[in-house]
């Protein structure tokens, strides 16, 4: 069943009635599930985030612009008062085509475009993130299943010079503090993820940069693994991080991914101490790295300050299965550090620099 979101009083321009027009087509899918809103050529502002419900796809003409005209997100998949556990949240949400425009320089809030928590099933297609401040374009927290494709992240602003963590795409774990729009945070972690042939960059809009992070996680918790992650084909340009940085995290495979410009390329940390390292119970525990890292067949283009690529451990707790192939580094600059790994394969990577240590 598809329905036209003009059927419910969607007219473009209008903060007020574009926003209660979007969250009626998106209540009457909830009833009526699994269903198709068509969002047609306009642009239509909107004013506090829109709540999407299980089992709804949200088609947007390519033309059609969702545009923040407040201080809120743009959508999540969840209200804040109503537990939600697990993979058991609002699921089986597709999302393709159009813009969501974030509208930082004239709405220079931080806040994040996507917040979708607590689900399984979760496709974004074709969909354009534009001009965020501050926070992130998807909060991808408590995923089982997270399919993105052909997506632009084009503009960041960091006015403030506090959120050096930003990633476009943070891929996230429910515990206190890291996700904080609705749901329980019971350690549910995000895995089963492919995000393929996406672009990530600054955007024609004064004051709007390219992202500082496009994909990567800073929360963890001991014993839980962000788990069968892929990352490839995309295109990261002028980040001003680390692009890509994976933490503690297994069966991670990152390749055919081309990085131009960017501070630094990929790094991936095993968690040390403090917060990152307590149980779900906040009990302190031990030093912990990740396993079966796969980087192979990305090209690395132009000046690095950072490394780029980064393996590092600490308290001599090693990272597991490590592969670096057929990789090609372009410039002087560009180098690798790898410390504390346990089986590591570097195999026919063009030349570059390479310091090793603690290495089995």
């Amino acid at each position: 069943m598809i329905i036209n979101a003009n059927e419910f009083g969607l007219k473009g321009n209008n903060k007020r009635a574009d926003t209660r027009a979007m969250q009626r087509a998106l209540n009457y899918a909830r009833k009526h599930a699994p269903i198709t809103i068509y969002v047609p050529k306009g642009e239509y502002h909107i004013k506090k985030a829109l709540v999407i419900y299980d089992s709804t796809t949200l088609l947007l003409h390519d033309e059609a612009v969702l545009k923040r005209c407040g201080k809120d997100a743009l959508l999540k998949n969840g209200r804040k008062l109503k537990p939600y556990y697990g993979y058991k949240g609002n699921s089986h949400i597709h999302i393709a085509g159009g813009t969501f425009d974030m509208n930082g320089y004239e709405y220079p809030y931080n806040n994040t475009v996507m917040s979708i928590g607590h689900a399984q099933d979760i496709q974004i297609i074709n969909v354009t993130f534009k001009d965020v401040v501050g926070g992130h374009a998807l909060d991808a927290c408590g995923l089982n299943g997270l399919y993105m494709k052909e997506c632009q992240f084009l503009g960041f602003n960091d006015s403030e010079g506090k959120r050096s963590f930003s990633e476009a795409i943070q891929i996230d774990i429910q515990v206190k503090g890291a996700f904080p729009k609705f749901g329980k945070a019971d350690g549910t972690i995000t895995k089963n993820v492919i995000i393929e042939h996406c672009y990530f960059g600054s955007s024609d809009t004064p004051n709007m940069n390219a992202w500082n992070r496009a994909i990567g996680s800073h929360a963890s918790r001991y014993n839980q693994f962000y788990n069968n992650i892929h990352i490839r084909f995309n295109t990261f340009e002028g980040m001003n991080q680390y692009a890509l940085t994976p933490l503690k995290s297994k069966h991670t495979y990152i390749h055919n991914n081309h990085f131009i410009n960017c501070a630094g390329g990929i790094r991936f940390l095993a968690v040390k101490e403090g917060k990152n390292a307590k149980d779900l119970n906040g009990k302190e525990r031990t030093t912990q790295a990740g396993s079966d890292l796969n980087i192979y067949q990305n090209h690395f283009t132009g000046v690095m300050k950072n490394d780029a690529i980064r393996i590092q451990s600490y308290n001599n707790v090693k990272h597991e299965k490590i592969l670096i192939a057929q990789n090609e580094f372009d410039h002087a600059s560009q180098r690798l550090y790898l410390d504390g790994i346990k089986e590591l394969v570097l195999s026919h990577n063009s030349k570059v620099k390479i310091k090793k240590t603690n290495i089995e």
